[in-house]
């Protein structure tokens, strides 16, 4: 009986078919690297896919923006690479000024319809987070005098949009999607005369932000305390500005 027992086991552990414990464990570690590393692929494939998707949607934003444009007879300048928006000529600003030409209010007004069907579309429903509108000066003056005027410059443009014959609810929209950004000599063109303008960029969500736009603040819309022209008088100036440096105003 011990010769049989002992012959089953010479046979057993001479037989190559035989998975060993260690062996078994190797192949489960194989297995499951094999599968981590396909489910990896996957992810990031995955991850590409979305992304090609975001620069396809997002190039379409843009794509109906300049049709819009061309439809509406505005000037628009696309820069897809920066994702900015100018209006060429029509939004440069004279020397130490911040005052609008009341073309160009026509054509940031014309605008706005065209910026809110944009953003009710699913494409920028999906990824436009935010709207920048970027005030910039040549290099004449100060540095910190620039920075005063390039805000000035981007809050002549908001209060145009503002002032567009839009209902309310859309006004409220794009005051919860608006950003003023000031810039002075950080982005200097070939001539002074180019360097006094005003961008709009487009700020488009990442893959996995979903954080919803800012909240709406409960105050009026207000005017606009900067004047359309060097000679308007500014008036229902809240008392709390009244006795405030002199901010408003054109030096």
């Amino acid at each position: 009986m011990r010769i049989a027992t002992q012959a089953r086991r010479t046979e057993t552990a001479d037989n190559p078919f035989w998975i060993s414990y260690a062996d078994l464990m190797t192949a489960l570690v194989m297995l499951f690297l094999v599968v981590m590393s396909i489910s990896m692929v996957a992810v990031a494939s995955r991850d590409e896919a979305r992304m090609k998707e975001r620069e396809v949607q997002i190039g379409e934003i843009f794509d109906d923006l300049e049709q819009a444009g061309r439809e509406a007879k505005l000037p628009l300048v696309v820069d897809r690479n920066a994702q900015t928006i100018g209006f060429g000529d029509q939004a440069q600003f004279g020397l130490d000024s911040y005052y609008l030409h009341p073309q160009t209010i026509e054509s940031l007004q014309a605008f706005v319809p065209l910026l809110l069907d944009s953003q009710r579309r699913e494409a920028g429903g999906k990824w436009l987070k935010r709207i920048h509108i970027e005030g910039y000066t040549d290099d004449i003056g100060t540095y910190l005098y620039n920075v005063h005027l390039s805000l000035n410059r981007a809050q002549a443009v908001l209060c145009a949009l503002m002032s567009t014959d839009v209902p309310m609810e859309d006004k409220r929209l794009l005051q919860r999607m608006i950003v003023i950004d000031g810039a002075t000599t950080t982005s200097v063109r070939e001539s002074r005369e180019a360097s006094r303008r005003v961008e709009i960029r487009l700020e488009f969500r990442t893959l996995d932000d979903t954080a919803p736009l800012a909240p709406l603040l409960n105050m009026e819309m207000g005017r606009c305390p900067l004047p359309n022209k060097p000679d308007e008088v500014i008036k229902e100036v809240p008392p709390e500005l009244q006795k405030a440096p002199d901010v408003y105003k054109k030096s």
